[in-house]
């Protein structure tokens, strides 16, 4: 897949942005949260906000929007939509508002 495979205004990720917004959700997501103890696998990024689509180790989706805080944050957050699969998940971008 490349930056074309979505819709503006995500744009797919991987390398060394993907992993820092992984490490990001990493340090956000505490104890409490509906995706703490999944490793996350960061995809696409909102261009226009900070909200990110991972792909979880359970094989459900999550649009994610970071706080940016660099600390846990108290669940609820971050603000979380999770998503079974990846229709789901393409249907949640076309949807996505800032």
């Amino acid at each position: 897949m490349t930056s074309s495979d979505f819709r503006e205004p995500w744009l797919r990720v991987d390398g060394e942005p993907a992993r820092a917004f992984e490490d990001e959700a990493a340090t956000e997501i505490a104890s409490g949260h509906e995706l703490h103890g999944l490793t996350l696998a960061a995809i696409a990024k909102c261009e226009g906000c900070d909200s990110v689509v991972y792909r979880a180790s359970d094989g459900t989706f999550a649009i994610v929007h970071l706080s940016w805080t660099r600390k846990s944050e108290t669940p609820p957050w971050p603000r979380t939509t999770r998503l079974g699969g990846f229709v789901a998940v393409e249907t949640a971008m076309d949807q996505h508002e800032h």
